[in-house]
């Protein structure tokens, strides 16, 4: 068996989201392990256009989030992997060169 096939993908524990935070342009999903994971709002135009008492009024899954008001979720495989569904946005901001970081 291959190195890669012994590598579980989603951890069980580590990738667990703990919190959702917002900042003017992100919603941020703080995971167990201390690590945060970042999406533009615009890829989520229900948590966009949100109020805050809505933002806050989510639930935590095991690798997702919902916002059942909303009608709206994120999956954390999604968001760790970049792969998303076709009714994502398809124009994203800019990259930021390897050379210049």
């Amino acid at each position: 068996m291959a190195e890669i096939e012994k590598t579980p993908f989603i951890h069980r524990t580590r990738n667990k989201p703990i919190r959702v935070r917002f900042s003017e342009t992100n919603v941020i999903v703080d995971l167990a392990d201390g690590r945060a994971v970042a999406m533009p709002l615009y890829f989520f135009p229900r948590l966009e256009t949100a109020t805050d008492a809505q933002r806050q009024n989510y639930q935590l899954h095991h690798v997702s989030v919902r916002w059942e008001e909303l009608d709206e979720g994120i999956d954390l495989i999604a968001m760790l992997t970049g792969l998303y569904t076709e009714s994502e946005p398809v124009t994203v901001a800019p990259a930021v060169s390897a050379a210049t970081t």
